[in-house]
């Protein structure tokens, strides 16, 4: 059964009803039931609508979100997954104090400004993720980049052929190359945080997913 419902119409009713329907009416023990959240609030409030309809046999059920179900699993079954095997799971804290160690302790152009050095840390972290969500590697990333940049070099009128401005690179190309250098620092940083990661045997949560 898939529920497919927008934010406020009763999606998490309907589900919490499902399991008690599912128990009341079927020889299903709680503890065979796994119900996975994006959110702790979220797990804890079908946890709570599910003791207002069945009571005590309600916190049997593993109510919980996909962060610590994966890292239960992980945790659990360490030999099953080679990659993460001793390491531990890392808070966005972590990612940030990393982040902002790499920033603090490498030159950037683009991405570390004078007055502020770790400005772009949260979207740095973000645009990781995004990479990371995608399953888009150091490699593949660096590998796009290059397709970029070669298409980038291709441009035929990269430059104005006359006028005032003549020799000069035109405006939206300029642009165009200062988007692609400031996406070659990313992944510098890219590549750095996963060093990171692997030195320091942490996970975050993507790698707890794709894993």
């Amino acid at each position: 059964v898939m529920v497919v419902a927008g934010p406020g119409t009763g999606k998490t009713q309907i589900l919490t009803l499902r399991i008690a329907n599912i128990l009341l009416k079927s020889q299903v023990n709680p503890e065979n039931i796994l119900a996975l959240t994006f959110s702790d609030s979220a797990a804890r409030q079908m946890r709570g609508r599910l003791v207002n309809i069945i009571g005590t046999p309600a916190y049997r059920v593993e109510i919980t979100t996909f962060h610590s179900f994966a890292n239960y699993i992980i945790q659990g079954f360490p030999e099953e997954f080679e990659n993460l095997l001793s390491a531990s799971n890392i808070s966005e804290v972590e990612q940030i104090e990393y982040i902002e160690k790499i920033l603090k302790t490498n030159e950037f152009e683009l991405i570390k400004p004078f007055g502020d050095p770790v400005y772009y840390v949260k979207k740095l972290l973000d645009s990781i993720n995004d990479l990371k969500k995608e399953g888009i590697s150091v490699k593949q990333f660096e590998q796009a980049l290059g397709e970029s940049l070669k298409d980038w070099e291709a441009i035929p009128d990269l430059y104005h052929d006359k006028g005032r401005y003549k020799g000069e690179m035109k405006g939206k190309y300029a642009d165009l190359k200062k988007d692609i250098d400031k996406a070659f620092e990313l992944l510098k940083v890219y590549e750095l945080y996963e060093e990171s990661l692997r030195q320091g045997r942490k996970y975050d949560f993507n790698d707890m997913l794709i894993e």
